[in-house]
């Protein structure tokens, strides 16, 4: 089973990473990616501007940092897993795009804890995902 984890450091998208090591564990031969959206480069790029000679350094520092909770997990449990980190203005588009071109069998995310009557409707990046999906999708909460 081919797993895409959308990941950006927040603390549900580490239960969603909890849930995707647990789940690959029950599933012999799962292949977990670990799958990260840059929209700040592709802001930039559409209003004109252009990105310092360092930003992929930068960047890549800075997103290392979000994701190192998220790879420790998967490296404790001995689950093998690669990263993906993608330009994109629309996060959703970008994760369901890639799920299709690459052929993947369920994708992973982590939702936004709301509570009450705000928690009976998804965040707009979970409720396009469900739109746009190729596959089965798993929120966390």
């Amino acid at each position: 089973m081919k797993i895409l984890l959308a990941i950006d450091g927040s603390d549900n998208a580490f239960r969603a990473a909890q849930f995707t090591a647990n789940l690959s564990q029950m599933i012999p031969n799962s292949k977990v990616t670990l799958i990260f959206i840059d929209t700040l480069a592709t802001i930039i790029k559409a209003r004109g501007g252009t990105l310092p000679e360092d930003y992929e350094n930068i960047i890549n520092e800075e997103i290392s940092k979000l994701l190192k909770r998220a790879e420790n997990l998967f490296i404790e449990k001995s689950i093998p897993y690669n990263i993906k980190i993608l330009e994109g203005y629309d996060v959703a588009e970008t994760i369901c795009d890639f799920a299709k071109e690459y052929g993947y069998d369920q994708i992973i995310m982590g939702t936004r804890g709301l509570g009450s009557v705000k928690g009976v409707f998804l965040g707009s990046v979970s409720h396009k995902v469900i739109q746009l999906a190729p596959c089965p999708v798993t929120f966390v909460k």
